[in-house]
């Protein structure tokens, strides 16, 4: 673990950072010593409607520890860039979204996110991947029950030109392309994981 990982809760973060990191004072640091005492910090913590930290040491541990709390879902999906610079957008239960999902069985993370992309915006044209841009994490109740998802988000170019379909079954009201200055309104309305993606394109477009 090389950078500091942010994992969203419906309205807070949880941030793993490493051991030297000053804390805000209003921050809560979980602190455990086995599995089980970490699924009850997490379950309080959920619910705690702020903002949370772990310490890390640099590894890769501490993650895949994290991850065995949860039911564990991979997923995957793309930032798609038009002929004319311009991003695809969808809007799902109200909200801006990008298009992403779960993956299916044997599929790799690229064949997930091309194959979501399409079926959520009703593309004939497949998009096609020029570079892997970030992940992202957050956490939801499902039946009770906690679930946290991975995403792998790619870049996508799009050459193609048939209208977009979105893909109502998936609770997708609309399927848009909207240039980068935009994106403001998008940003107020959106979830705390695709402010991060879009986040991280537009500072590599400065």
């Amino acid at each position: 673990m090389n950078k500091d990982i942010k994992i969203y809760f419906d309205d807070h973060v949880l941030v793993f950072v490493g051991k030297d990191t000053n804390i805000p004072a209003n921050g809560t640091v979980l602190t455990f010593k086995n599995k089980k005492s970490l699924e009850n910090q997490l379950e309080k913590f959920a619910d705690a409607r702020k903002d949370g930290y772990i310490y890390h040491d640099g590894t890769d541990e501490i993650l895949e520890l994290f991850k065995k709390c949860f039911k564990y879902i991979e997923a995957a999906g793309g930032l798609v860039v038009g002929k004319d610079e311009k991003i695809l957008l969808i809007r799902r239960r109200g909200k801006w979204d990008l298009p992403k999902g779960k993956a299916e069985k044997g599929e790799t993370p690229e064949e997930t996110a091309v194959r979501e992309v399409s079926e959520e915006c009703g593309l004939v044209t497949l998009p096609q991947i020029t570079e892997k841009l970030t992940d992202t994490y957050h956490v939801y109740r499902q039946n009770g029950k906690l679930i946290l998802k991975h995403t792998v988000w790619y870049v996508m170019a799009y050459n193609g030109e048939e209208p977009l379909q979105p893909q109502v079954e998936e609770d997708i009201t609309e399927a848009v392309w909207r240039s980068e200055n935009e994106l403001a309104p998008v940003l107020r309305n959106t979830y705390g994981t695709i402010g991060q993606v879009l986040g991280q394109w537009m500072s590599r477009q400065i």
